[in-house]
């Protein structure tokens, strides 16, 4: 499991200043509390911002997690569209560097620099490490089966049935990405069904809280 500096490291995030940030929105909470306590005492009106502690610090730390994952999963989505690209030139006589050469332009900047790293590794090295290296920054292994067949496809010369082998298994990668994301939408939506029973449980856990300022009130009363 990554660590929090490791993910900011990743996210390409300042760990100072996304600790200031939290240690301001800390500083709020308790000075909402304060006031509370200020306000009404030592009460279960504490239970608000104590609550708010809790979401905050959750949903503040754990955004690193979903940043990553999405960062991922934009990559992969790259690949996949740039490696469609690469799979028609070497369809048009392409050699692999110069098919590999030639998707460099539509690269972000992110791909865009582990391609060129890729190519000049290639020319140093002729063995399947620099493709192995290339496929460990995704988290798909079938990225890495592509990698091989494309290197294959150097080793053995090209060939009309590496470049068959390079596109079934492009395409199983294409195809499985597709339906992740098909069930990432559906599973999103059956997220949503939740939120109207997290608004009936903040409204029950606010009327339980004045229930019980009414009952400390009438109480002091008597």
């Amino acid at each position: 499991m990554k660590t929090l500096e490791a993910s900011m490291r990743e996210l390409g995030l300042s760990k100072g200043k996304e600790y200031l940030f939290y240690a301001v929105g800390l500083i709020v909470i308790i000075a909402l509390a304060f006031g509370i306590y200020i306000w009404k005492g030592f009460g279960v009106m504490l239970i608000i911002p104590a609550v708010g502690l809790i979401l905050y610090t959750y949903l503040y730390f754990g955004r690193y997690g979903r940043a990553i994952r999405t960062k991922k999963a934009t990559e992969t989505e790259e690949f996949i569209r740039l490696f469609t690209f690469f799979g028609i030139y070497v369809n048009n006589g392409y050699n692999v560097y110069h098919a590999l050469e030639s998707i460099v332009p539509f690269a972000g900047s992110t791909l865009k620099e582990r391609l060129e790293c890729l190519l000049r590794d290639i020319e140093e090295d002729k063995t399947v490490t620099p493709f192995i290296h290339f496929a460990s920054f995704f988290p798909d292994m079938k990225i890495k089966e592509v990698m091989v067949s494309i290197y294959a496809m150097i080793e053995e010369g090209g060939g009309g049935a590496y470049i068959a082998r390079f596109q079934h298994i492009f395409g199983k990668l294409s195809d499985d990405k597709h339906l992740r994301a098909k069930e990432k939408r559906v599973e999103s939506l059956q997220n949503l069904s939740f939120l109207p029973l997290l608004g009936s449980g903040i409204a029950m856990l606010m009327l339980t809280v004045a229930l019980m300022e009414i009952m400390g009130s009438l109480m002091n009363v008597v």
